[in-house]
């Protein structure tokens, strides 16, 4: 998943974890981890328990006061107390629920004056913990709605209400499973939180360098190899990953620096690593966590899920490769040296790590659930990482190897790092969802929606993307699909969107916030590694992403694009669409061989609409216009091949 920390929160929270953080991660992991296989806990204990941990292991890994170190005695720091008395009201509010589960079960659809306070005090530790870690827009929009249960009736139309108790909000928010404990801390639990701990051993185990290293063997050598390869690495690890931004530091830290080395200009090295860091997660068969949140939602299967996302995802990565190949074309960037290229032999034997993602698709294929998919993928990644010497995890036998130093805690201390953030968030969006439900506000915002687009499909769609990308640039990107699946999605399904499109379409813009300026949070991770520019690197990954842009709305409207209809239908759709961003990467570029005129330009961009567009005669006057505004580039190739193939006349 997709934390909205910015570059710095990302360095502040790297670096090595103290004893304490890794002893919460640990147990954080091995609770989750036993509720999985046991399933032994009332929703109160295991929520509850699962939120605790998580709550008290971000108020030590983000104090305020960032020097604070809770490995030696307590200082006497004002900064210092507030964070213990945090901790303090986080033990007790959600320590209650846990203790007293059955009590409250039993009592459902009321709070005692005791639950009223504790209920306060488990809000305020949720929004303070989501503050700290991705900012203040959550926040914000969780205390708003809060405020709103009691300054309702001041509203006008359909967003007055008669008003609402303190005793009816702890009811609906601390002690019912409508608010803190709703469907969003329920899916981290139960899917996002294994997930992450699966992507996080599977790098920290060496397997993030495989990648790495299989995209040098597969385009180290070829035309703009450097940025074909971050394409494929970044694209494989952030399928894994589900962070953008964590992506970006990772993959970006060995494809940055190497694309600058061989000549590629710093912005738009950055903007090729986080354009396809974001674009990750747009990619089947694994999507990040994000395709549990939503076979979740929508009650959709994962095998149509993923044959719905196949080509949307690979499109998206298509478009991106592509203008990194006329980009590299223009620059006249050639490959890299024989020395840079890792031994095949090498590689080879490390595909062993593929085997876990396979197995874990395979399980989620046969209809096994997604928690025992994932805990037992998990199981064989940490069998296969102790066979080879190098890959151990841990090592007994090791000098260097300790019970809490090891790359197993690593990994499971920095699956919590990354995950965390967006467990309080979900938790947070689940105090939204709670006066949503209490107040009717999700129908309230469903008819503005309505009424702002009518009937009219593609208004509803600018008005969804427009949402998606203001909330994206904010927050994580499962935050904002969940928030707008609720909010949003049952708009456009009354419009008559299939229910799957409309997730998807919403998914996708909320990813593209990643890489849209002038909050580009992916962008601005990748500046750090490449010293480039924020803005200029935001724009160039923007440039990069235009294609995944385009395709929602030429999925909406196109369903041959999503796998369905005949066969022949469906691959003239994915041929022209191909042409059509092969057009569109051009005209980005401005340069295919030699140097793209405006004009030429304008063509291209209008090829590229009319080939996107589902009509057949509109794809045959697509391609007519793509041909006269490539002419000049055929005519210059044509050229060049003729005197190459022509021998040199002897004096």
């Amino acid at each position: 998943m997709d934390t909205a920390l910015n570059s710095a929160d990302e360095q502040r929270v790297g670096g090595e974890a103290t004893i304490l953080q890794r002893i919460i991660a640990v147990g954080v992991t091995l609770f989750t981890l036993y509720v999985a296989l046991t399933l032994q806990f009332n929703s109160y204990q295991q929520l509850g328990t699962f939120l605790l941990l998580t709550l008290v292991y971000l108020f030590v890994k983000f104090p305020l006061r960032e020097e604070i170190s809770y490995d030696v005695l307590p200082s006497d720091s004002y900064y210092d107390w507030i964070d213990r008395a945090l901790i303090a009201l986080s033990v007790v509010s959600y320590g209650y629920l846990i203790v007293f589960s059955q009590q409250v079960i039993e009592q459902a659809g009321t709070a005692t004056p005791t639950e009223i306070v504790l209920g306060i005090f488990a809000i305020i530790v949720v929004v303070e913990a989501t503050r700290r870690t991705i900012g203040w827009a959550i926040p914000i929009l969780a205390v708003f709605s809060l405020l709103y249960l009691f300054i309702g009736p001041l509203f006008p139309g359909v967003f007055r209400h008669s008003g609402y108790s303190l005793e009816q909000m702890a009811t609906q928010i601390y002690v019912s499973s409508q608010g803190l404990f709703s469907f969003p801390l329920a899916v981290m639990f139960d899917y996002v939180f294994v997930f992450v701990l699966f992507g996080a051993l599977l790098e920290i185990s060496g397997g993030g360098k495989m990648f790495l290293d299989l995209a040098k063997v597969l385009f180290g050598k070829v035309t703009g190899g450097p940025a074909k390869l971050t394409v494929f690495a970044s694209g494989s690890m952030g399928m894994i990953s589900g962070s953008a931004v964590a992506n970006a530091l990772t993959t970006g830290a060995f494809t940055i620096p190497t694309m600058k080395d061989q000549g590629y200009e710093r912005n738009f090295a950055a903007g090729v690593e986080s354009a396809a860091s974001a674009g990750g997660q747009l990619l089947p068969p694994v999507m990040g966590a994000a395709i549990f949140i939503m076979m979740d939602i929508t009650a959709i299967d994962y095998v149509t899920i993923i044959e719905r996302a196949l080509v949307p995802g690979l499109l998206t990565f298509f478009c991106v490769y592509m203008v990194v190949h006329f980009q590299s074309v223009k620059m006249n960037l050639v490959g890299l040296p024989d020395e840079m290229i890792p031994d095949r032999r090498s590689v080879i034997s490390r595909l062993y790590y593929f085997v876990p993602l396979v197995i874990l698709v395979y399980l989620l294929y046969t209809g096994m659930s997604v928690r025992r998919s994932i805990v037992y993928s998990l199981a064989i990644l940490l069998f296969i990482t102790f066979i080879p010497k190098d890959a151990r995890l841990y090592d007994p036998r090791s000098e260097s190897d300790t019970l809490m130093s090891n790359s197993l805690v690593d990994g499971i201390e920095l699956a919590c790092k990354r995950a965390a953030p967006i467990i309080v968030a979900a938790t947070c969006i689940g105090i939204v969802l709670g006066v949503i439900g209490l107040t009717g506000l999700g129908l309230a915002i469903s008819s503005v929606v309505m009424d702002l687009a009518g009937t009219h499909l593609m208004m509803a769609l600018l008005v969804t993307m427009v949402l998606c990308i203001i909330f994206g640039m904010a927050t994580d990107t499962v935050t904002v699909y969940i928030l707008l699946a609720i909010l949003v999605a049952p708009s456009l399904v009354r419009i008559g969107l299939p229910e799957l499109t409309a997730h998807l379409f919403i998914f996708y813009f909320g990813m593209m916030a990643m890489v849209t300026p002038p909050v580009c949070i992916a962008a601005y991770a990748a500046s750090t590694i490449a010293e480039s520019h924020p803005l200029k690197t935001g724009f160039w990954a923007w440039k990069l992403s235009l294609g995944a842009f385009l395709l929602p709305f030429a999925f909406v409207y196109d369903e041959r694009l999503l796998l369905i209809g005949s066969a022949d239908g469906i691959a003239i759709a994915i041929l022209t669409t191909s042409i059509g961003f092969v057009a569109l990467a051009a005209a980005i570029v401005g340069h295919i061989y030699t140097g793209i005129s405006r004009i030429e330009r304008g063509m291209l961009v209008g090829s590229a609409l009319l080939l996107i567009h589902p009509s057949l005669t509109l794809n045959a006057v697509g391609l007519l216009v793509g041909l006269v505004g490539g002419y000049r580039q055929i005519r210059s190739r044509l050229k060049d091949e003729h005197l190459r193939s022509t021998p040199a006349k002897s004096d």
